[in-house]
C-alpha cells in the first residue's frame, strides 16, 4: 500500500465545497433582501394609509404617497423602483383609502447567481377619519 494515497483529496474537496457554499451565502443575502424589503414594503402602505385617512378630503392623496415615499427613503430599502398609488373608496356608507405600493427588489452586487430582480406588491386600507382634529 502506497504511502500518499490519499495526497490533495482536500484540494479536490475544497475545489467541490466552496463554491457550493459561497451560492448558498448569495442565495440567503437574496432572501433575506426580499424579505427585508417585503417588510418595509407593507410598513410603508400602512403608513401611507393611515396619513392619507387622517388628512382632509384635499390633500389627502398627495399626502399618503409622500408619507410612502418618506418611509421608503427613511428605511433604507432596497427598492429600485417604487409605484405608490393611494385611491379613495367606499364600503356601503364608510369612506376609505387604499396605498398600494409595488417594489422592484435588486438584485445587485449577486450576479454569479443572475437572479432576476422580483417585485413585491402590499396594499393596506384604513377608514376616513373625519373625526381627527379638522
Amino acid at each position: 500500500m502506497k504511502k500518499n494515497a490519499s495526497r490533495g483529496s482536500l484540494t479536490v474537496e475544497a475545489l467541490i465545497l466552496v463554491p457550493a457554499l459561497m451560492m448558498l451565502f448569495i442565495l440567503i443575502v437574496y432572501v433575506g433582501r426580499l424579505t427585508d424589503a417585503s417588510f418595509r414594503v407593507h410598513r410603508a402602505a400602512d403608513v401611507s394609509a393611515r396619513i392619507a385617512s387622517q388628512s382632509n378630503s384635499q390633500v389627502m392623496i398627495s399626502r399618503g404617497v409622500t408619507a410612502a415615499r418618506y418611509d421608503l427613503v427613511g428605511s433604507s430599502s432596497t427598492c429600485e423602483h417604487a409605484d405608490i398609488t393611494v385611491t379613495r373608496g367606499k364600503i356601503g356608507r364608510i369612506q376609505t383609502v387604499t396605498s398600494s405600493i409595488t417594489c422592484v427588489v435588486s438584485s445587485s452586487g449577486l450576479g454569479l447567481l443572475s437572479l432576476p430582480n422580483r417585485t413585491v406588491r402590499a396594499t393596506s386600507t384604513e377608514v376616513v377619519d373625519y373625526f381627527s382634529g379638522r
